[in-house]
């Protein structure tokens, strides 16, 4: 049998060839870096699980919760303010933003440290207050760092952010890890969070040209800026309502050892989103904003062209994890977090529906419609008002995960009808990326199932 050489030693270069020019695109470095993140954050997690105690877990939890809830409600639209305002390159209008975006962090950073005692009491879990103000400094850091990190995105420069990103998540986890090994409680994950906001601030400044920043002042522009956030401000308003139904009312139902089995179920079924809220923001946005700008006819077909291959990786490997999730939990974990794998699954719905969902609300803001991103919010949070306290009453726990997870389902319809109403809409397409979140669920349960009935001891 004659099998070739030399024609298979140049197949096998140019499939080299072409995985290492994927792999240097703005999609491909964006999909190793976040698949790196995510085998970082597992390990670190698989790692933390046996250095510290499910209550640490729930101790970082609930101020995970908290920061989340603090930046939706205080959230200013920054990023998309600059990437799609004429006057970016101007330094002084960059300078006004920052001033606004250094003073908003500054703000912040005090009024979580005062409530801090407040807030633990909410959740009836007194242990929290310390913790939460002290992490709450990263505000302060985050909010002097570099606009550069937001700007480059007009530059192209989706690939470096996506290094700088990655490389700043390995620093993060390899203080961590080290910290724990020495104080093996909470305080080493909240130490470390500080170190990577103030190496990410000081990255800001050396790693981009022009990223120098000063204190500015102008009524034009800040009233400019105003008047673009408050859509955004309303819709994160909104949306920490939603954000922060489950850990409330799980966070007064559930023990600290149970919450932060959720946490961690949390923190698996959502790793997938950091992909989907990058690759929308980084390559999504952007290049709608430009075909908006330059080519509005072309904006339907550039749309699902520059979603379409992501999406199906994105939504394959979401439903995956929806099917598989006993198996992932027994994998990465001792059974003390078994009951995590039903979690997972209700909450990786969720996930699987956030890119197509946030690509149709940044393209809204694309076109200019900021304020049918807060529509969406409305939507969800009906659902959410009408739904948790429904599952809880009927299942308990379980039930308030289930809304949660089901949450981007109606929001899912309104973006069609919203697509429609801009003539984007492709049914066919929308279809055929459920069609793929099915398969990948049907094939992960099927593949779980079976590993698992050959290997009992997982």
């Amino acid at each position: 049998m004659n099998h070739h050489p030399e024609k298979v030693s140049r197949g096998l270069l140019m499939s080299t060839h072409r995985l290492l020019s994927l792999a240097t695109t703005r999609t491909g470095v964006l999909a190793l870096t976040t698949g790196g993140n995510l085998v970082v954050r597992t390990g670190s997690s698989m790692l933390l699980t046996r250095l510290l105690t499910p209550t640490d877990f729930g101790i970082v939890g609930i101020i995970t919760s908290v920061f989340f809830a603090v930046a939706m409600v205080t959230d200013l639209g920054f990023q998309d303010f600059l990437v799609r305002h004429e006057r970016t390159e101007d330094r002084h209008f960059r300078d006004v933003v920052w001033t606004i975006h250094a003073k908003r962090g500054l703000a912040v950073f005090a009024a979580v440290a005062i409530a801090s005692p407040l807030i633990a009491q909410l959740f009836e879990k007194p242990s929290v207050a310390l913790p939460l103000a002290v992490a709450s400094l990263t505000f302060a850091i985050n909010g002097v760092a570099s606009l550069s990190l937001m700007t480059a995105l007009r530059h192209d420069k989706a690939r470096e952010l996506s290094l700088i990103d990655f490389a700043l998540q390995v620093f993060q986890t390899a203080v961590c890890l080290v910290l724990a090994l020495w104080w093996r409680n909470a305080w080493s994950i909240i130490a470390a969070m500080l170190l990577q906001s103030g190496l990410r601030t000081a990255v800001s400044y050396r790693f981009f040209p022009d990223s120098e920043q000063r204190l500015a002042r102008d009524k034009a522009i800040s009233r400019e800026f105003l008047v673009f956030s408050r859509f955004v401000m309303t819709s994160s308003a909104l949306a920490l309502v939603i954000g922060q139904t489950d850990k409330v009312v799980l966070g007064r139902v559930f023990t600290l050892s149970e919450f932060g089995i959720y946490a961690i179920a949390l923190t698996i079924a959502s790793a997938p989103v950091a992909f989907a809220e990058s690759y929308v923001n980084r390559i999504v946005f952007p290049v709608c904003a430009r075909t908006w700008r330059e080519m509005p006819d072309q904006l339907a077909h550039v749309y699902y062209t520059v979603r379409r291959r992501a999406a199906a990786l994105y939504g394959f490997a979401c439903g995956g994890l929806i099917g598989s999730a006993s198996l992932v939990i027994s994998l990465l974990y001792d059974p003390r977090y078994a009951g995590a794998s039903t979690f997972v699954s209700l909450l990786a719905i969720g996930t699987a529906l956030r890119l197509p969902n946030s690509a149709a609300a940044q393209l809204m803001v694309a076109v200019g419609q900021v304020q049918k991103t807060m529509r969406m919010t409305i939507v969800r949070l009906v659902w959410v008002v009408a739904a948790v306290p429904l599952g809880l009453m009927v299942v308990g726990p379980v039930g308030v995960i289930a809304a949660i997870g089901l949450m981007e389902v109606p929001a899912m319809l309104y973006c069609w009808l919203l697509l429609r109403r801009i003539g984007v809409l492709d049914l066919r397409e929308e279809l055929a990326f459920l069609g793929i979140v099915v398969a990948g669920a049907a094939i992960g349960w099927s593949g779980g199932t079976e590993i698992l009935h050959l290997v009992p001891h997982l």
